[in-house]
């Protein structure tokens, strides 16, 4: 463990399942392999396990069509939304490709492929340079893995909390490749939402991924038009301390499968109101945040790799009949992070 990540744990880290030290074995031989293989055939590999998985995976197949339904609206024939729903599998596909090439990356290889359009890496220097602290949001847009990576091996080292999506076998060995470089990620825990408290205290940088309620715990927002719930976690946390939230993304820019880009949109910050009325602060936060990610949504659908329903008809029926919240809710939830206890223990030092 590097000594970075030390700082953040204060607890022994648990010993490995038989099947973890299984998955991170198959992703260190993975890695090995990409890192002899041309990044071109490594595409077209990626490309045709992205056509098999949609073909096979039928749930996962409808949700992403239901996703990008919304997004494209009336604008597209059902034909063309099925091409575009195949594309998003490639590119999920290929982000594990590029992911397992990470462990291989120096700092000049890693940053060599990124162009930056929107902002420059000067709006986050000034807030490192000022100890204000920010919280950087994303989504599962594009190769969003290379956002935390590209920060943190620029020395912003964003304290990043993330919550098993996936079976354990894939998420310890995907795991592995994230923390490859020593990168700041540790499991959600109420012990590790009062560290992100601190971190940002301290002037430091946070991040979230914040495109899907993935606890069903969020609040009701109009997105593309309709309604559903989305998290709030960033939202709460820049009002409970004035920190500015930073949308980041890492669109891919391909060359016909010979090369790759990632176009790094950098947005200006969002700075949350904080009058008597915090139910009013939430919902203007997040229209605020939430029309950012609808910007780039638009920008490149087909690399909105989301495979669960964003939108489903129910949840906002549901979210105004009661909160639905449960302990085992509140202990394992980035996206609603903000208990009161944890504000007021936290803001009293």
């Amino acid at each position: 463990m590097s000594r970075r990540r030390h700082v953040y744990l204060t607890e022994k880290a648990p010993a490995r399942s038989i099947k973890q030290r299984i998955a991170i074995s198959l992703a260190w031989t993975f890695s090995n392999i990409t890192r002899v293989t041309p990044l071109r055939v490594g595409y077209m590999i990626s490309d045709r396990v992205g056509d098999l998985l949609y073909w096979r995976s039928r749930r996962y197949r409808l949700n992403v069509i239901d996703n990008l339904r919304h997004v494209y609206g009336a604008g597209i024939g059902e034909l063309q939304l099925r091409r575009q729903a195949r594309r998003v599998f490639r590119t999920s596909a290929r982000n594990f490709w590029d992911l397992c090439r990470v462990p291989h990356l120096d700092r000049d290889e890693f940053l060599a492929n990124i162009r930056l359009p929107v902002n420059d890496w000067s709006l986050l220097d000034r807030i490192k340079a000022n100890g204000t602290g920010g919280i950087i949001v994303t989504g599962h847009i594009g190769a969003f893995d290379v956002v935390g990576q590209s920060l943190f091996i620029r020395g912003y080292h964003p304290y990043v909390l993330t919550s098993p999506t996936v079976g354990e076998f894939v998420y310890a060995g995907v795991n592995y490749l994230r923390l490859s470089h020593g990168a700041p990620l540790e499991d959600i825990s109420p012990a590790a939402i009062r560290r992100m408290m601190r971190v940002l205290r301290n002037g430091g940088f946070v991040g979230f991924v914040a495109d899907r309620d993935f606890t069903d715990s969020g609040e009701i927002v109009e997105f593309f038009g309709v309604e559903t719930t989305l998290p709030t976690g960033p939202i709460k946390m820049a009002r409970a301390t004035g920190t500015p939230i930073i949308a980041v993304f890492a669109m891919r820019e391909e060359e016909n499968g010979k090369g790759h880009h990632y176009a790094f949109h950098i947005h200006d910050p969002i700075y949350v109101a904080r009058t008597d009325d915090m139910t009013h602060d939430v919902a203007l936060g997040m229209q605020q945040l939430f029309a950012v990610f609808e910007e780039n949504l638009v920008r490149a659908p087909e690399q909105w790799v989301m495979f669960q329903r964003v939108w489903a008809d129910d949840v906002p029926r549901r979210a105004r009949k009661s909160p639905r919240r449960s302990v085992r809710t509140r202990v394992a939830d980035v996206d609603e992070p903000l208990d009161p206890s944890l504000l007021a223990s936290e803001n009293a030092g």
